[in-house]
């Protein structure tokens, strides 16, 4: 029986540590950050966080831990999250070397939470007792209500991550951990256990449809453009107090209001309708909805009766207004001068004629609208301006809601109708805490779109819009008055049903950009992504600036296979013969290539020959052709190629070209066109020469341990200095055939000419064999 020995209990790393001094991250003058041992942390002291982090985000409860004892084990998890580089952390193994911003450590947090209540709850009280199956079932728990079809949540593979890091950073942990060799689902990686899949180059999410992105920047570039100017002047006018009557105070009498109903009935006048705020204050004390007097605004009524409070604020009827008896007195007048003259809202009456949309003829830019009116109406012109960004800049929701109120930037002129319109704004994501200034260039109707949402932004805010921007509700109520009444008065085309993003606006402007010349370089800039891979997932073409260049890249090999044999073949014929290990299997096949033309020629004397026949001949050798160093390779058998059998991977379909050894292989061969090559390393000439000459011919035994360094050099891939040409090298391309052995230079006690030894460069620049890789290769 073998008896695990006990684990010896670290010590404490962290205990009395500041949070944010171990972590890292700023914290604003006059303050500090949370302690190890509180059993609260609170982040919201963290000077630089990005806007789009809500508060909840940055206050962890480590009372939500039911067992004390594990409170102190979730707090070491998180530091060390938070501070890879900490001693202690970054000496383990397994450990995240990129610390992990405050958001992501507060979802393992909460996912930490509730995997240890779980067991809680089950009866476990130490980490010791934890088994696969207790990590199977809470998966299983937090997958529940999940169909087949649908994709695992980020909130699922988060969970999984959580288990196993705390495997991970086991050796950290000083009150409990896991049994000794035990990790959820062992080796395997979390997307694999959650069901996530790995992304494979393409972005998934779907690009906007053609039929929604036309009607929307329609309706938006028109609020924009055509609305907005005039909506900004009437809300100036509606933000102005409204005079008081002269004269004394007069308080609301019978008498006033009557007064004031009678000049309406003269003048035909509609009565000013009161605002949705006070119609719902009114049916909250009782009126009911089909009462005519319910819109009628009252305390319009007694300011143009002659009322004046003391407080100077307009009259405001009290709840029990409906009962009051002045109500009951003038109900009757009342009743019949709404009959006559109606009522409609205050302002917007006679508003300014504009063209329709779609160029229908000309109606007002607004029926008469309420001051409440008049807000929603800047809220859609507020919703047009973000999605114009969106959707012409690409930015993403950080970095929209990082627009400072200057972020417009001037505007730079390359010549005549050559200006640049940039945005400033904040880069969140992969730029480390805080983010960093960045610029954007824009059209010129993104451009002006900033300006209007810098006109719309609430009163002494620093940046254009809010800190959380809930897009979509606000896309579908734009949608909702895009298509209602007032939208198709003014022209607009109707926006379809389809669900609208940042990130979908963000995907469709990519695909657009990808499909015009240079676009992928042009998006990636734009788009601020780190490499032009994530840009070709966005633009639904992954892979496709490699891919397209791989093609081509392709596309040349084959040509170019396609002339070299046909090259060697004509030297062949030419009596320019090849040498190395190869060179007899290819002679051989030269020649029964030839003997196949002779047949050819005799069998069908009158047809005309072309190369395109010698190529079919010659099929086989040019797709087996590779390049070397300073050779070709024919990769005929996978079994033959020293490469493969050094590499032990004789199941690959391609040679491996850094270590060939063109020396050694049966498949390589020399040609005429290597001879410059292999000369390259000993190209110098003059008195150099000659000084080596007269070296060879005294020192013969040192002499040869030279030639064998030169031909091991010749197929490096570094350039590296050596000795001019010599006899020795220049025998290294003695051609295999003997009757033209003459024309090349033999070195004295070399083999004779006839001889049936292979003239490989090894062979002739020594007596033992010298490989051109460096024997470390060979090692295994």
């Amino acid at each position: 029986m073998i008896v695990e020995a006990a684990r010896t209990r670290p010590e404490p790393a962290f205990d009395g540590a500041d949070i944010c001094t171990v972590a890292g991250l700023p914290v604003r003058r006059g303050q500090h950050g949370p302690r190890f041992e509180q059993d609260r942390w609170d982040f919201t002291v963290v000077d630089q966080l990005p806007r789009s982090i809500p508060r909840g985000v940055l206050i962890w409860n480590f009372d939500e831990i039911r067992n004390p004892r594990w409170r102190v084990l979730a707090k070491e998890y998180l530091t060390a999250l938070c501070a890879p580089g900490h001693e202690r952390v970054r000496v383990l193994a397994a450990a995240h070397r990129v610390p992990r911003t405050v958001r992501t450590c507060h979802d393992r947090f909460q996912q930490l939470t509730r995997w240890l209540n779980c067991l809680t709850t089950q009866g476990v009280t130490s980490l010791a007792e934890v088994t696969q199956h207790h990590c199977t079932v809470h998966l299983q728990h937090r997958c529940a209500g999940r169909t087949g079809d649908e994709p695992a949540r980020p909130a699922q593979l988060t969970v999984v991550q959580v288990l196993q890091e705390l495997a991970d950073y086991g050796e950290l942990f000083t009150t409990d951990h896991y049994p000794s060799g035990f990790r959820p689902w062992d080796r395997q990686l979390a997307h694999v256990v959650a069901g996530v899949s790995k992304n494979s180059g393409e972005n998934k999410t779907p690009p906007a449809r053609a039929e929604v992105m036309a009607p929307l920047l329609t309706a938006t570039l028109f609020l924009i453009h055509t609305l907005a100017p005039r909506a900004l002047a009437q809300a100036k006018i509606c933000d102005a107090p409204r005079p008081q009557p002269p004269g004394p105070v007069r308080t609301a009498t019978t008498a006033h209001f009557e007064q004031a109903v009678r000049a309406h009935l003269v003048s035909g006048e509609p009565f000013e309708q009161d605002e949705d705020r006070s119609v719902s204050h009114k049916l909250t004390h009782g009126w009911d909805r089909a009462d005519p007097l319910l819109k009628v605004s009252f305390a319009a009524l007694a300011l143009e009766g002659g009322v004046r409070t003391r407080s100077g604020h307009p009259f405001r009827p009290g709840p029990g207004f409906l009962r009051d008896p002045r109500t009951a007195a003038v109900r009757p007048l009342l009743e019949q001068a709404i009959a006559e003259v109606g009522v409609q809202p205050r302002w917007g009456r006679g508003a300014e004629l504009i063209d329709r949309a779609d160029g229908a003829g000309a109606v007002a830019w607004t029926l008469p609208i309420t001051q409440d009116g008049l807000a929603r109406l800047l809220s859609h012109v507020r919703t047009a301006c973000i999605l114009t960004i969106a959707a012409l800049s690409g930015m993403r929701t950080s970095e929209l809601i990082e627009l400072p109120l200057d972020c417009q930037l001037a505007p730079c002129s390359y010549g005549p109708n050559r200006v640049r319109h940039r945005l400033k704004s904040k880069v969140i994501k992969h730029r480390g805490h805080g983010g960093s200034w960045d610029e954007w260039v824009v059209v010129p109707e993104a451009y002006e779109a900033a300006g209007i949402a810098r006109e719309l932004a609430d009163p002494g805010a620093a940046h254009l819009f809010p800190a959380h921007l809930d897009l979509c509700r606000r896309y579908r109520e734009l949608r909702e008055w895009v298509n209602g009444g007032e939208g198709q008065r003014l022209g607009l085309p109707r926006l379809p049903d389809d669900v609208l993003t940042p990130r979908i606006l963000r995907r469709t402007l990519a695909v657009e950009l990808a499909h015009r010349p240079g676009g992928l370089f042009a998006a990636k800039p734009q788009l601020k992504h780190l490499s032009v891979t994530t840009t070709e997932g966005y633009a639904n073409r992954p892979g496709g600036a490699q891919a397209l260049f791989l093609a081509e890249v392709g596309k040349e090999e084959e040509s170019r296979n396609q002339t070299l044999p046909l090259r060697a073949f004509r030297d062949y014929q030419a009596g320019r013969r090849p040498s190395g290990p190869g060179a007899r299997d290819l002679l051989a096949f030269f020649a029964s290539v030839e003997r196949q033309l002779e047949e050819l020629g005799v069998t069908a004397p009158k047809v005309k020959r072309s190369d395109q026949e010698l190529l079919n001949l010659l099929a086989r050798r040019v797709g087996a052709l590779h390049l070397g160093l300073a050779n070709y390779c024919w990769f005929l058998d996978p079994g033959k190629a020293l490469c493969l059998t050094l590499a032990r991977s004789a199941e690959r379909d391609r040679p491996l070209a850094g270590m060939c050894d063109s020396a050694r292989c049966p498949q390589a061969t020399h040609h005429s066109c290597h001879r410059e090559v292999w000369a390259s390393p000993a190209g110098r000439r003059g008195r150099a020469r000659r000084t080596h000459r007269r070296r060879d011919r005294r020192r013969g035994p040192r002499r040869d341990a030279w030639d064998r360094s030169v031909a091991a050099n010749a197929g490096a891939t570094r350039k590296r200095s050596g000795p001019p040409w010599t006899a020795s090298c220049a025998a290294s391309f003695r051609p295999a055939d003997a009757a033209t052995s003459r024309r090349w230079p033999r070195r004295p006690g070399s083999t004779a000419p006839g001889s049936t030894r292979r003239r490989t460069p090894t062979a002739l620049c020594g007596r033992a064999r010298t490989s051109i890789l460096p024997r470390t290769s060979y090692a295994a």
